[in-house]
């Protein structure tokens, strides 16, 4: 009998260890969920906020546009956000009785802004094509028109200025929403390309490969704030060129302006 209730306490006392493992591992497991979720949470976040920047952007809401990528900057937080992959990382090694990965290499090793692929734009491209396209404007008049009997010069140059005219305004459109559109494809680059690769990264417990991502991210994400400068300015070129191109934003800015201007009474 000595024996027997020997055997069935160890047995018993196996059986706890095994509840004990159990429970690790599952607690192990809830907050590698909890932190993957975290992590996917923000590239979610991320693509509700570039469906977000259509409408603004399509309604000149230049205002919502500008809390759009502020928001942004607040969900892409590499303070935040490595803390929960690295997290991730070990919790992952500890579970499957794997190798501990290396957390030793900073974020700061991925920060040149100039290995990134993110979309780019500059004022400077943006002048380079407004001249260009105004040229072409120019050529296909005089192809359309130049031999064209006027009955005067004064004829001719008041159509050439007002063709000029026309297409300098479609232009000015055209480099406005090319801002508009570059701050839609940062935020789209983000969302739909790098973090799905983050994400993947996490999963597969490759660190460096995880931290590339999110240094891109961060720097797409700080591309995003002079992207949102360049729109703004060509945005308010456009309302000075040709305010009712703004639609419904071009007169409420209209009627504030035409208000904030009139006379007032005592």
């Amino acid at each position: 009998m000595d024996e027997l209730a020997k055997a069935v306490a160890e047995l018993e006392e196996q059986v706890e260890d095994t509840r004990e493992l159990r429970k690790i591992v599952e607690r192990l497991e809830t907050e590698i969920a909890v932190r993957m979720d975290e992590i996917e949470t923000v590239g979610s976040a991320v693509r509700d906020l570039h469906g977000d920047l259509d409408n603004q952007i399509a309604e000149y809401d230049y205002g919502a546009v500008e809390q759009s990528v502020e928001s942004l900057r607040g969900l892409v937080d590499a303070e935040e956000i490595l803390p929960a992959i690295d997290a991730v990382l070990l919790l992952t090694a500890l579970r499957d009785d794997a190798p501990v990965p290396d957390l030793t290499r900073p974020l700061s090793s991925f920060e040149n802004d100039d290995a990134w692929g993110h979309p780019r734009l500059t004022q400077e491209d943006l002048d380079r094509d407004f001249e260009a396209r105004l040229a072409r404007a120019d050529d296909h008049w005089e192809q359309v028109w130049g031999d064209h009997a006027w009955a005067d010069s004064d004829e001719r140059d008041s159509q050439r200025a007002e063709a000029r005219a026309d297409a300098e305004r479609e232009a000015v459109k055209d480099r406005a929403n090319r801002t508009g559109t570059h701050v839609r494809e940062l935020v789209e680059y983000i969302g739909d390309t790098l973090w799905p690769d983050l994400v993947e990264a996490v999963e597969t417990s490759d660190r460096e490969r995880a931290v590339e991502a999110l240094a891109a991210a961060c720097a797409a994400t700080r591309e995003a704030a002079p992207a949102y400068k360049l729109y703004e300015i060509n945005l308010s070129a456009q309302y000075e060129s040709s305010p009712t191109s703004l639609g419904a934003m071009g007169e409420y800015l209209s009627d504030f302006e035409t208000w904030l201007w009139s006379p007032k009474g005592e």
